[in-house]
């Protein structure tokens, strides 16, 4: 689990005031593309120049690139903003084999949702000349669903079930030229819902920790039951 150090800076920096902010589009003019096209080497996308605004808030950067994309980085944790998700039914779909067995390969509404965030960020990650993440470390989710104008509860909200999220969102930023290498660094997973925005978002953050034997670590029942958070 990440150690205290970095749980506070990241959680001091979605809480203050600032970040409502981060919610407002972005739009600044393209580059000009005068060279040829780019190819990153895991990916058969074009990237072209990304243009990027970068602002500090104390110890963290915010980056702001003209595809749409929002990094937020600090000293323990990366952080970026994706559109939000797709239910677990639109993301798989069934088809045979030419040996008559069936294979589940994703939708062309999934494959359209990784195309969207890999144009977003591929480009930023390129500029910015941010190597793909390759230590271990927690990711975090924070969901925020669209905005509603009609009353809900919590309970009632429209929304897709908590682990309907993270597989293809994750999916969508692996791989060289974007967060990070592959999901096998990832030793802790935490999923939380959040007030719910226009169009809906998820924040995906990568937190960095020195508390990687997870070899050896008993279980924390304690934990289980919600008394040590």
């Amino acid at each position: 689990m990440p150690n205290s150090k970095s749980r506070r800076q990241w959680s001091e920096f979605f809480s203050n005031n600032k970040r409502q902010e981060l919610f407002k589009d972005f739009s600044v003019p393209l580059l000009n593309d005068k060279g040829k096209k780019q190819k990153t080497s895991s990916s058969k996308h074009v990237f072209f120049p990304c243009h990027v605004e970068k602002e500090n808030d104390g110890e963290n950067s915010i980056y702001r690139g003209s595809t749409g994309g929002v990094i937020i980085s600090g000293k323990q944790y990366i952080t970026i903003k994706l559109p939000y998700g797709l239910s677990a039914n639109e993301i798989w779909r069934a088809t045979i084999d030419q040996n008559g067995k069936q294979r589940n390969s994703l939708s062309v509404g999934a494959k359209k949702y990784k195309d969207k965030v890999q144009k977003q960020y591929g480009p930023m990650f390129r500029a910015l000349k941010l190597k793909a993440i390759d230590q271990l470390c927690e990711i975090r989710l924070i969901v925020q669903p669209p905005l509603k104008t009609r009353s809900y509860s919590a309970k009632t909200y429209p929304r897709f079930d908590i682990d309907n999220y993270p597989k293809l969102i994750i999916d969508s930023v692996k791989g060289n030229g974007l967060l990070f290498k592959d999901d096998n660094i990832f030793i802790s997973e935490q999923i939380k819902l959040a007030e719910p925005i226009e169009d809906g978002c998820v924040w995906l953050s990568c937190v960095f920790t020195d508390e990687i034997d997870w070899l050896s670590k008993t279980v924390d029942f304690d934990w289980l039951a919600g008394r040590s958070i």
